[in-house]
C-alpha cells in the first residue's frame, strides 16, 4: 500500500499544506493566506487564532483534493515570532513577527549589559531585533503586566501544537532561531534565559523534530478525516526544511530562497559562526546533527508584493482576466530591461534589515532614477536589489570557509526564469531549479518519510524525492556588470547608514 505524508508549512504570508508520495510528487496543494497587521509604526503582527484556523483549513483542503489516506503530518514553520499565551491557551498578545521593528529600541541596552559576541557564539544568533530574546526584553518593558501574566511564550507552530495536542512543543530547529537555544548543546541557553528574565517553564517542550512526536489525537483525526494511528512529526523551521527540500545538505551546495523574505544557507556538521565580530551570519539547526549557517533578509519578494499592491493595478487586472499570476506578468515586463536596470539601483529595505548588517532603521531607496527609466526598470531593480544583499551575506560566509559550488533555488522567486538567471549572474554560480517549487513542504515530507522508516536517512530521502529540472549558468559579461554595481550598492548603503538613524529621529 502506498505511503503518503501531509506536509504543513506555517509561513508568514500563508499556510500551505501538501500531500507527497515517496517519490517526491506533490499530489495536492492548498494555500490559505494569513493577514499581517501593521497597527502602528514598526509593528508587524499576526493573530494566533487566524494561524491555527488557517492551518486546519489548509489541511482539510489538501486532504479533500488528494482523496488519499496519509500516514503522517509533518510540520514546517516560520521562525522568530513570539507571543504571550495564557493558562487557558488564550492570546494575551498577538504573534510579534520578524517584520516587527519595535523591539529594536531595547537592543542597545542589551548589548551594553553583555558581551554580544559571547551570546552569538553560544546561540548562533547575533544581536538582532528579529529574535524572540530581544522581543521578550522589549515586552517585559512595554507590557510588564502582560509579561508577568504569561503561562507560555510561544511561536506560531508552538501555538498550533498547543491547540492540537493540549501542550506546546517546539523542535530544536525553530528554537535555534529564537536566540534562546545553545547551538552546541541543543538545550535552552542559561545565558539567554537570564537576559530574557524567564525560566524554561515558560517555554514550550523542546523536542527532536525529526522524530515521531505522537499519534494525532482523535478530535483532530475526526475533523480532518484521518485514518487511525496517523503520526505527528514536529519537523523543523521553514528555512531548514527549504535546505532539505532543495537537497542542500551537503558541503558546496547552497540553498537560496526568495519568498516573502529571502535567505542563503549552507550546511555544517558542527556549530560555525563568523570569526569577524561583525557577526554577519547566523548558525541555526536542521536536525540529524546538522547546523545551518547562513543569513536571511527581510526584504525579498515582499518588495515585489508591495509594488504589485501599490503600482501593479493593471497587471493585477490582466491577471484576473487571463488567469495568470500577476507576478509572472511583472517579471515578464522586467525582461525588457538589461542587467543592472540601466544603472537604476534600489536599496530594498522596506522593513529594516537584519543581515549582513543590523539596521532596523534602514529604508527603501531608489537611486539613479532618470526620465528614461520606467516601470520595468523599477521591477528589475527590486529583483536585483534583494540579491545584492544575499550576495553580501554569501561573501561573509565564504570568508569563513563556506564557499559554494552551485545554488539550489526555491520559493516563489524560483518560478521566474529571469530571477534565476539574475541569481546565476550575480553569484557567478550555476543555479538549479527543482521540480517542486514548495521546497519547505517537500523538506517536511522528506523528514516525515524518514521518521516513518520509509527511508533510512535524510540523504536517501533527498536522492529519491528531489529532482532538478532546470539549470541557469552565469553569463560572464553580465557578471562583470553586476560585480561593479554590487560594489556600488554596498558603498551606497554605507553612505546612507548614518542618515537612516537621523531620519528615524526627525519626528
Amino acid at each position: 500500500m502506498a505511503t503518503y505524508v501531509l506536509a504543513i508549512d506555517i509561513g508568514t504570508s500563508n499556510v500551505k499544506a501538501g500531500i507527497f508520495n515517496t517519490g517526491g510528487d506533490l499530489i495536492s496543494l492548498a494555500r490559505i493566506e494569513i493577514p499581517i497587521y501593521y497597527p502602528e509604526p514598526g509593528a508587524g503582527i499576526q493573530r494566533l487564532s487566524e494561524i491555527h484556523d488557517s492551518t486546519l483549513r489548509a489541511c482539510e483542503q489538501a486532504l479533500k483534493q488528494a482523496k488519499v489516506d496519509v500516514d503522517a503530518l509533518s510540520f514546517s514553520a516560520q521562525m522568530h515570532g513570539v507571543s504571550i499565551v495564557g493558562k487557558e491557551g488564550e492570546e494575551i498578545t498577538p504573534l510579534i513577527t520578524y517584520l516587527d521593528t519595535r523591539p529594536a529600541s531595547v537592543l542597545k541596552n542589551i548589548e551594553l549589559k553583555i558581551d554580544s559576541y559571547k551570546l552569538y557564539v553560544e546561540t548562533g544568533c547575533p544581536p538582532r531585533f528579529i529574535y524572540p530574546l530581544t522581543k521578550l526584553v522589549w515586552l517585559s518593558q512595554v507590557m510588564p503586566n502582560k509579561f508577568r501574566s504569561a503561562e507560555w511564550f510561544l511561536s506560531a507552530k508552538d501555538y498550533v501544537m498547543l491547540k492540537l495536542l493540549g501542550e506546546p512543543y517546539i523542535d530544536k530547529s525553530v528554537a535555534a532561531g529564537s536566540q534562546l537555544l545553545d547551538i552546541g548543546k541543543l538545550k535552552w541557553s542559561s545565558l539567554a534565559l537570564e537576559i530574557a528574565g524567564i525560566n524554561e517553564s515558560k517555554l514550550p517542550n523542546l523536542c527532536d523534530g525529526e522524530k515521531i512526536l505522537c499519534e494525532a489525537p482523535r478530535n483532530i483525526s475526526s475533523r480532518l478525516g484521518l485514518k487511525n494511528k496517523v503520526q505527528i512529526v514536529l519537523g523543523a523551521s521553514d528555512g531548514a526544511l527549504h535546505s532539505v527540500g532543495v537537497g542542500a545538505v551537503k558541503k558546496g551546495i547552497l540553498a537560496l530562497n526568495i519568498g516573502t523574505s529571502g535567505a542563503i544557507r549552507s550546511v555544517s556538521e558542527y556549530p560555525l559562526v563568523d570569526r569577524d565580530r561583525a557577526m554577519r551570519f547566523f548558525c541555526y539547526y536542521i536536525g540529524y546533527g546538522l547546523r545551518l549557517p547562513g543569513g536571511a533578509v527581510n526584504n525579498a519578494g515582499i518588495g515585489l508584493r508591495w509594488f504589485r499592491d501599490e503600482f501593479g493595478h493593471i497587471e493585477t487586472s490582466i491577471a484576473k482576466l487571463t488567469s495568470k499570476d500577476p507576478y509572472n506578468i511583472l517579471t515578464e515586463e522586467a525582461e525588457q530591461v538589461g542587467p543592472t536596470s540601466d544603472n537604476l539601483i534600489i536599496l530594498p529595505f522596506l522593513s529594516g534589515e537584519r543581515f549582513p548588517m543590523n539596521n532596523p532603521y534602514a529604508k527603501g531607496v531608489i537611486f539613479g532614477l532618470t526620465l528614461r527609466h520606467g516601470k520595468a526598470h523599477v521591477i528589475r531593480a527590486l529583483m536585483e536589489g534583494c540579491l545584492y544583499t544575499l550576495k553580501w551575506i554569501y561573501d561573509s560566509m565564504a570568508e569563513n570557509g563556506l564557499e559554494g559550488l552551485s545554488i539550489r533555488t526555491g520559493g516563489g522567486g524560483s518560478r521566474s526564469p529571469l530571477w534565476r538567471q539574475i541569481q546565476a549572474d550575480i553569484f557567478n554560480l550555476p543555479v538549479e531549479m527543482l521540480a517542486v517549487e514548495e521546497a519547505s513542504l517537500l523538506g517536511a515530507a522528506a523528514m516525515g518519510f524518514v521518521a516513518l522508516g520509509i527511508y533510512k536517512n535524510i540523504n536517501e530521502a533527498i536522492d529519491k524525492m528531489v529532482k532538478i529540472v532546470d539549470v541557469k549558468y552565469p553569463n560572464p559579461k553580465n557578471h562583470t556588470k553586476y560585480a561593479k554595481t554590487y560594489n556600488f550598492y554596498k558603498k551606497l548603503y554605507y553612505t546612507l547608514e548614518s542618515l537612516y538613524i537621523e531620519h528615524s529621529q526627525l519626528f
